[in-house]
């Protein structure tokens, strides 16, 4: 049967959405730096900061980038499946699509900012490469799987918590350090300070250590690429209007259960949930925003300010790094030199205000081009095309398609 690559305007519209929670979580870093986001306890902040910081940290941090890793699994089988259905391996193009994605995101985290994601999004796709060809069941055990082992994990981290302890001199050193390079220095003076120094010790070639750090984190998101592939298979999001109902009751499970997971660091702060939320919480309150905003995609699709979420998501790779050079110019000494200065709940407001003004503009953008250029660079060379367009072939009946291996 041939297939069209017909784009899902929720995906993209739940694309869209996830943005808003990502830079509001990388606020965090934007204003503090990857280290001083860290022990953020440790600074004295007005009674409105300390509130925005604990509302972020129950319904923002550690939620919304999962969503981007259900989507990106999610985008694999589909692309997977419209490559098949023009009788082409999806393995080259989608190699060549992750080798790309690192690439970027590698030039991203060493020239512009520290917390890029994409270098890990490119290294995992090449080792979801081998889950393409998995039956729905196969990638609904690896989930269950997954997310069994991060629960077993959080509740284990209650018990085995590590107490907390003030900042070494050296660290508070590293944050005054910080603080005046990056609110006063120039380009290459914050590049040297982000990709040489750590906390602990100087060392070159310290952004490595950044890299391994977060790729270990980003490990956390992996039975969520599982489970967007699942949906993607089982075709969740097609005829949504079918599936209101399993939207809804999935938003009233998975949401309280995520909610409550992750707000138990304020209820019961005896017990280090902390690492419990990151393990287990956040995932589970993704899913339940996934479910939720698609039920709620259903009942205002028509309405026109949701052209918004779903032109964010179309140009979602060029909209993130524009939420990095735009933060980093705010807070940074080549730009504004504001670092460290306007407190959680002023940055909070920020990146609202940046979110609403790339969503008043990308529509206007989506109206002359079709593609950001990010997008239409990663289509050229992911279809290795100029025109970024992929081989134009008659569509095929089934006898025709090759024999395929599921496991």
């Amino acid at each position: 049967m041939y297939i069209t690559n017909r784009r899902l305007k929720m995906i993209d519209a739940m694309r869209g959405f996830s943005l808003l929670g990502i830079i509001l979580a990388n606020m965090l870093i934007f204003q503090y730096g990857s280290w001083g986001a860290i022990d953020l306890k440790e600074s004295g902040f007005s009674t409105a900061d300390q509130i925005v910081n604990k509302l972020l940290e129950v319904l923002v941090v550690g939620s919304f980038m999962p969503i981007f890793a259900f989507l990106f699994g999610f985008g694999i089988i589909k692309m997977k499946d419209s490559l098949e259905s023009r009788q082409l391996s999806p393995y080259p193009y989608l190699s060549r699509r992750f080798l790309l994605l690192m690439l970027i995101g590698m030039l991203h985290g060493f020239f512009i900012w520290e917390g890029d994601i994409l270098t890990y999004y490119g290294l995992y796709g090449f080792v979801l490469l081998l889950y393409i060809r998995c039956r729905p069941r196969t990638l609904l055990i690896w989930t269950i799987t997954g997310f069994s082992l991060m629960l077993l994990f959080g509740v284990l981290s209650l018990w085995i918590s590590t107490p907390e302890t003030a900042l070494t001199e050296m660290e508070r050193s590293y944050h005054l350090e910080t603080l005046h390079v990056y609110s006063m220095g120039s380009y290459a003076d914050i590049l040297v300070q982000r990709n040489m120094t750590t906390p602990f010790l100087d060392f070159p070639l310290a952004f490595i250590l950044i890299f391994v750090l977060v790729g270990m984190t980003s490990l956390l998101y992996i039975p969520l690429f599982w489970l967007g592939m699942y949906m993607a298979q089982k075709g969740i999001f097609n005829d949504p209007q079918s599936k209101s109902r399993l939207y809804r009751n999935g938003m009233l499970i998975f949401l309280p259960v995520g909610l409550i997971s992750k707000s138990m660091m304020v209820i019961m702060p005896v017990l280090d949930w902390e690492t419990f939320s990151l393990l287990f919480g956040g995932p589970i309150l993704s899913i339940g925003y996934i479910f939720a905003f698609a039920w709620l995609y259903l009942k205002w699709q028509s309405a026109k300010w949701m052209n918004g979420f779903i032109a964010i998501g179309k140009l979602s790779l060029t909209n993130y790094l524009l939420q990095s050079i735009i933060c980093t110019t705010i807070y940074y000494g080549y730009g504004l030199g504001l670092f460290g200065q306007l407190g959680i709940a002023w940055g909070a407001l920020v990146a609202v205000l940046i979110y609403a003004l790339q969503f008043v503009l990308s529509p206007l953008y989506l109206r002359k081009y079709n593609y950001g250029p990010v997008e239409k660079l990663l289509r050229m060379w992911t279809n290795w095309s100029r025109s970024g367009k992929l081989p134009t072939q008659s569509p095929v009946s089934d006898q025709a398609q090759p024999a395929v291996r599921h496991l």
